[in-house]
This record gives structure tokens, sequence and C-alpha cells, in this order.
């Protein structure tokens, strides 16, 4: 009995570090390398700061959905949704934008919402598209220890956990809030047939701190990048390569990609793509990407595949992916504007 009794404690026990080990990575990616989509161009606010108001319309609403790792109940879940307004006064372009975003990492009781205001211009300089962008907001984070287990609710005479134990985590910091201040540039030009666009933008620009109980740091700068080139073969037809890159102190990632944006009737469009995620040190997924466009309506679905070799229970997790935007059309037309795939 006493030989049961100590193999189940060791066996809670190692349970408890694994859970503790999961809840720490995740709380160092969700400072380090923080929210990401996989269709991270249909989402301006969440991307570059710079981006706002840059599409071809008058005002665009987008909604974002990411479950990650479904085969872990329940999963991990981020969900957005951004309004956008275009102010055209020729030659330059004003854009401001709204956008809330919730994250939640319900398996370790993680959650985090964010509410930003974005406001940005641009410049048209003999054909080239400047564009700048700053992002303000603030940030809500909780985690609820109260639905955790520690190992100082562990009843050595009943050898079984005693959720009503006292788990010594009450001076702990379960919920922090703090304003944040993101700033980003773009730039875009047409060379004949090919629109070329690239942007940078600085996140946490204000190195806000947050941290559990009395642990706690600055946040460390979170740089991205981002590229394509739109190839406009026809008039129905366009191929779009892409890159994505994040840093953040000492985490990295990137995706590489291609979609097809194929115009089937005046009103009917479809979208595929593929792609690859990763970081400096591991491959990550494998990604697929369908979607159609329908009037000025955009849906799009996504998976990534893993393929770590990190660890192999990470192995064939997926994570799903829909975007859906609806664009108003434009009130005024604008000579200056660089045609824009939508998806």
């Amino acid at each position: 009995m006493v030989n049961i009794s100590v193999r189940l404690f060791y066996t809670i026990q190692m349970k408890f570090i694994s859970t503790f080990c999961v809840l720490v990575f995740i709380h160092t990616i969700s400072i380090a390398q923080d929210i990401h989509l996989t269709q991270y161009y249909t989402s301006n606010l969440s991307l570059n700061p710079a981006y706002t108001g840059n599409f071809d319309g008058d005002l665009k609403v987008v909604a974002n959905s990411r479950s990650q790792w479904s085969q872990i109940s329940p999963s991990m879940k981020t969900n957005m949704i951004s309004v956008e307004k275009k102010f055209l006064k020729r030659p330059d372009e004003f854009g401001l934008g709204l956008i809330l975003i919730n994250d939640q990492v319900s398996s370790y009781f993680l959650h985090t919402n964010k509410i930003y205001i974005s406001g940005s211009y641009q410049k048209n300089y003999k054909g080239h598209l400047l564009r700048f962008g700053v992002q303000s907001g603030i940030v809500m984070r909780n985690i609820n220890t109260n639905d955790q287990t520690f190992p100082s609710q562990w009843d050595y005479q009943l050898g079984a956990y005693d959720p009503t134990a006292n788990s010594n985590e009450g001076s702990v910091k379960n919920s922090w809030n703090y304003i944040n201040v993101n700033a980003g540039v773009g730039w875009a030009h047409l060379f004949g047939k090919v629109k070329l666009s690239a942007g940078y933008a600085l996140f946490n620009a204000t190195r806000p701190t947050e941290g559990y109980g009395n642990a706690n740091k600055s946040i460390p700068f979170r740089h991205v990048f981002n590229a394509n080139a739109v190839y406009y073969l026809s008039t129905k037809m366009t191929v779009t390569p892409h890159l994505f890159y994040m840093n953040s102190a000492s985490a990295t990632d990137f995706m590489l990609g291609v979609n097809a944006n194929r115009k089937l009737t005046e009103n009917l469009g479809i979208l595929f793509g593929a792609g690859y995620r990763g970081s400096t040190t591991n491959s990550d997924a494998a990604i697929g990407v369908l979607g159609f466009t329908y009037n000025r309506i955009a849906f799009g679905l996504s998976g990534d595949f893993n393929v770590s070799s990190l660890s192999k229970d990470a192995r064939n997790k997926t994570a799903w992916e829909i975007s859906i935007s609806y664009t108003t059309p434009s009130r005024a037309s604008n000579k200056l504007t660089i045609p824009c795939d939508r998806y």
C-alpha cells in the first residue's frame, strides 16, 4: 500500500512538473512571440499599424479566429475583430482603425484581451507609396490559479490530492493591465505587372512590465517584417509569394508561402495557397490555404499541420484558422491607389 502511494505521488508529481513546465513555456511564448496568425495578411491592424486603411475601398471589417492544437481539450484559441476606415485627401491618404483581440490558453487558465486604436498616413512619392502608422491601447491579462493543483495540496495520509487544501499561491498576482504602444512603416511600388510591398513594425515600443507575483519584467521589443510580390498574370489571375518574420528576445518565427487568386466570374473568385512556418532552430508546420471572394465578401480557411521534431507530443497536431471580411466600395476614385488583392 505504501509503495502504491509513493508511486502514485511520484506520478502526480511528475504530471505537476510537466504541467508547470508547459505553463512556463506558454508564458514565455506569450511574452516573447505573442499572438500570431497564419493568415496574417488578412488582418492589417495586428500585422502593422502602418497598414491601417491599406485596402481598396472605404470601410473594412475583418474577423479572424484561430484554434490551435484542438487535439488538446480545450484548445488554445485566438479571436479578433477589426474595423478600418480610409480617408482620402489627394494625393495623400489617412487611415483609422480599431481592433479587439482575445486569446485563451484555457488548459492553463491564461487569458489575454487587447483593445487597440490605430492611425496611419500614406504619402505618394513619385509612385512609391510610403506609409507610417502608430497604435496604442490597453492589454488585460489574467491567470486563474484556483483551478490548478500544486504539491502543497497533496495529502500524504490519503495518498491523493485535496483540492480544498491551501495551495500557498495566494500571494501570486493573477491579473495585470497596462498601456502598450506599437508603430510601423510600409512601402509599395508597382513595377510593370508586379507590385512589391514590404513593411516593418515595432511592437511593445514602451516596454511595459508584466509577470506573475513579484517577478515583473519588461516585455521585450517584438520586431515584425513582412514582404510580398503580387504578380498580375492576367486580369483574372494573380500569384502572391509572401514572407513573414517575427523576432522577440531569443524567440523567432518566420513563414514562407505563396497564394494564387483566380477570378471565376465577375462576382466570384477563389484562392488557394501553401506555406511553411518555422524558426531559426526548429521546423514547425506545413500550411494549406483555401478561400473565396463573393462580391466584396472574402472568406479564408487555413490549416497548420505540425512537422516539428522538437517533441513527439507535438507531431501531427494541427491549428485551424478562419478569416472573413467585408469591404465597402470606394465612394471616390483614387488614381494613385495601387490595386491590391483581396482574400
